[in-house]
């Protein structure tokens, strides 16, 4: 009997342990890893590797493992700082104080050191034009001394937020960085009244002899990279396939309190948008940026409950952009008959229902930024390109075309005249909106088509060399990085956009060397001052604010008077958020409200919680202030 009581008591033991594992596993269920599900692209293996700065970075993980002294916000021109503790400007130098306590994924402190070598070896950064050295003071602070005269403080302060400054540790790539410093001395310093010209990096003058050493010493660091990234964000590369990627939370993290995720996994979608799509739908993402044609973003609620859409307006707007060196388009007084012609709420309303439709043709700002850069009267005197079909006609006939009996307008010559709107195949916000001026402009009496092809194609075709279309269609008035006008406006006479827009420039082998290929044009004010785009373009990082906002005015009203092309929308983009994985959603009354299809919001609060939930715009930020936290 005592046997069988020993045994009995033996199976309740047995069954007691069961239980209380089960238990166990019960209360870890409630406490398993939190995962953030997310979609983007990355170089496929065997290309991916640890160098940020190698053909294709590292893609979609940039933002979770590197990091840079501040973070600059698109459209709301906020700053964060973020490996920077403070940055004090000084008379001829800002002082960087760094956080104490930020290490690189491989356990090793990162140090002013590591900025150091960063802009030594990463010299082409924009913000070494107006560098004279950088100076360690002591493990975590640093001097940036500026050469003379020096650039306005809000200039320094966008370009320093361009870069992510923790891609280079020096206890890595010290080989490649020391070559690079002992290179860089080997270069005369420019006077400064060069450097306001040459702009030199680090004030240098760097014969082609030294450049070529650099950027061979350059192309061995590139093919010197880890395998997985080492950076000091939050994240680590924990696994990477061609389909997916695994992020692990880096537990030594300086802010690992506030990031709430454990692990984050990234799907690759490839290049076909559908497919990102039909990972939102099917709740296989909480992230994703962008706002798609007003069809698709309905659907997409409507299949899936749990997913709330936020609007922000973008720093871009999609145009047409006209080939001065193709007549008619070399006539100013043509250019602005033909932006009369083109009613622009019908290609917004195909090319992005939520855009917002400026006035203007293109002046260089962002249309939702003008009124924080251009004296209110300024933007009140602009030409209201406001659709006027009976302006475009009274403007031809006085340019001397007329109609023939068919309604086709003939040329002064009496040449029907046969244009072509390129662009580029791939880019879906761009074919409806370009099919719709061409129809409108066709139908206008102006024969147009529109010639969609490949993007490398459509890129070639559009440069100063071939320039085969009379009209391209492509970003304009954009602020890719911050939104001080002095970037924005340099694109219309510089950037990509000056290149298809075919602005005058100097040949190639002018006698100046200073002028060779750069921007020859002259325009005229509002208030009669006539200027040389290029001597102002230079001078604008050294004004106070009093005299670039009268030349931001000058300029803008200035390029919207030549037409240089159409601004059809100001482009609208967005955040989807699954709210049944995540907490910390902003304009939380508003869900339901708007059944969770959220609108631009209207008050300068409201659009700055939105633009912290887009990676694209705030990086790591949302981690940081709980936009992005699991749902518990």
């Amino acid at each position: 009997m005592g046997s069988i009581i020993r045994k009995a008591q033996a199976v309740a033991m047995i069954l007691l342990m069961v239980i209380f594992v089960s238990g166990c596993g019960a209360t870890g269920a409630s406490t398993k890893e939190k995962v953030m599900q997310w979609s983007g692209d990355w170089p496929r293996p065997p290309l991916f590797q640890g160098n940020n700065f190698a053909n294709g970075g590292i893609g979609e993980a940039t933002n979770f493992v590197f990091e840079g002294l501040v973070q600059n916000v698109r459209i709301s021109n906020e700053q964060h700082l973020r490996l920077a503790k403070s940055i004090e400007f000084h008379d001829d130098y800002a002082e960087v104080k760094l956080v104490d306590d930020a290490v690189w994924h491989d356990g090793e402190p990162f140090t002013s050191k590591d900025v150091w070598a960063y802009y030594t070896l990463n010299n082409g950064a924009e913000v070494t034009q107006y560098m004279k050295e950088i100076e360690i003071v002591d493990e975590k602070t640093l001097r940036v001394h500026w050469l003379q005269p020096q650039a306005n403080e809000i200039v320094l302060s966008f370009l320093l937020g361009q870069d992510k400054q923790a891609t280079i540790p020096y206890h890595i790539y010290g080989k490649y960085v020391d070559r690079a410093a002992e290179l860089l001395a080997q270069a005369p310093a420019y006077s400064p009244e060069e450097q306001l010209i040459k702009k030199g990096k680090f004030g240098l003058n760097i014969d082609d002899d030294l450049q070529k050493k650099i950027d061979e010493n350059w192309q061995d660091f590139l093919v010197a990279g880890p395998e997985m990234p080492i950076g000091t964000g939050p994240f680590t590369v924990s696994r990477v396939t061609s389909s997916d990627m695994l992020l692990e939370k880096f537990p030594d993290y300086y802010l690992a309190d506030k990031i709430k995720f454990d692990k984050v996994t990234i799907k690759n979608p490839g290049t076909e948008g559908a497919a990102g799509f039909a990972l939102l739908r099917s709740g296989q993402i909480d992230y994703r940026d962008g706002t798609p044609p007003q069809d698709i973003l309905e659907s997409l609620l409507a299949s899936n409950k749990d997913l709330v859409h936020f609007k922000m307006l973008d720093p871009a707007s999609v145009g047409i952009l006209y080939n001065q060196d193709r007549p008619p388009f070399d006539k100013k007084e043509f250019r602005q008959a033909i932006t009369y012609a083109i009613d622009r709420s019908k290609a917004r309303e195909v090319g992005n229902v939520y855009g917002r439709e400026p006035t203007t043709s293109i002046t260089g700002l962002v249309p939702s930024d003008m009124k924080n850069w251009i004296k209110p009267e300024v933007i009140e005197d602009m030409r209201d390109y406001s659709y006027n079909p009976e302006k475009a006609e009274e403007m031809l006939k006085d340019l001397g075309w007329s109609r023939d009996k068919e309604g086709i307008w003939r040329d002064p010559d009496g040449v029907r005249p046969d244009f072509v709107i390129g662009v580029n195949a791939t880019w879906q916000n761009g074919l409806m909106p370009g099919q719709i001026v061409a129809e409108q402009l066709t139908a206008f009496g102006i024969p147009t088509r529109l010639m969609a092809v490949d993007g490398t194609v459509y890129f070639n075709n559009v440069s100063k060399d071939k320039g085969l279309y009379d009209m391209s269609l492509d970003w304009v008035d954009v602020a890719w990085g911050f939104m001080f006008p002095w970037q924005s406006i340099r694109e219309v006479y510089e950037g990509n956009i000056a290149k298809m827009m075919h602005m005058p420039r100097y040949d190639s082998d002018h006698k100046d060397p200073e002028k060779r290929d750069k921007i020859n044009l002259r325009l005229k004010s509002y208030d009669g001052v006539e200027f040389d785009v290029r001597e102002v373009i230079q001078k604008i990082p050294y004004m106070d604010e009093e005299e670039y906002t009268e030349w931001f005015s000058r300029m803008a009203w200035a390029n919207n008077e030549e037409a240089f092309g159409v601004n059809l929308f100001q482009n609208v983009t967005g955040t989807w958020l699954n709210q049944a994985h995540l907490d910390g959603l902003p304009l939380e009354s508003q869900i339901e409200k708007y059944d969770r299809n959220i609108p631009v919001p209207e008050t300068d609060e409201e659009m700055r919680e939105v633009l912290k939930t887009n990676f694209f715009n705030s990086g790591i930020q949302p981690f940081i202030e709980g936009q992005y936290r699991p749902k518990e």
